[in-house]
């Protein structure tokens, strides 16, 4: 039976679209194409995932890989992307059905600290009972390690567990540890709510 629902962050919990995050910095195409080539194609991208570089370090980077008119749009963007991501309010109407009926509801996500930080202050966050990051645990999905490290962090039974993430990948690695799982599609609420009802969770207020 499952008891607890684990939610990614991006592309299910919040929207991720490096092109329209990076149209809020600069209209201009060359610029865009610049900065998220430099930014979010990076390998300093995944370090920034996977704990292995500081975000002071990483701003760095960047900056040193832009042309001088473009320095201070770097700063602007690595502190304030993550605010430019939409809130899916489709899923947390769903968590908060979630949580009204029993479930324990948990984050598991490829991320860095300051998103982790943006996130928990959220209103939403005030139902979740606990998140594993990435950037802190240092290690992600699709890495196994990973999902046993959420079972071991908060003593769940993968059998009790039914995992949302946007990856094909990252769910057919958590369902080898044990557990059921959905590849989340943005535009398709309705299909994540069916495998749900199919797997015997109850989304309906009673």
């Amino acid at each position: 039976m499952i008891k607890n629902i684990i939610f990614d962050f991006g592309n299910v919990l919040l929207g991720w679209n490096e092109d329209q995050i990076i149209a809020n910095y600069t209209n201009v195409v060359q610029e865009q194409q610049i900065l998220k080539s430099v930014i979010f194609k990076s390998d300093e991208w995944s370090k920034l995932d996977n704990g292995s570089l500081t975000y002071e370090n990483a701003k760095t980077i960047f900056k040193d890989n832009v042309p001088n008119n473009l320095k201070e749009k770097v700063e602007n963007i690595m502190d304030t992307w993550y605010e430019k991501m939409p809130i899916n309010e489709e899923i947390c109407d769903l968590i908060k059905k979630l949580k009204g009926n029993g479930y324990k509801i948990y984050a598991l996500s490829n991320t860095h600290i300051p998103v982790y930080e943006y996130v928990k202050n959220l209103e939403i966050a005030k139902l979740f009972d606990g998140f594993l990051i990435s950037a802190i645990e240092k290690m992600t999905k699709p890495n196994k390690c990973i999902y046993y490290r959420l079972y071991e962090k908060f003593n769940l039974n993968p059998k009790e567990c039914f995992f949302i993430d946007d990856t094909k990948e990252n769910i057919i690695a958590s369902q080898k540890t044990g557990m059921q799982g959905h590849i989340f599609d943005f535009n398709d609420i309705q299909k994540l709510k069916q495998d749900l009802i199919i797997n015997n969770v109850r989304i309906d207020i009673e």
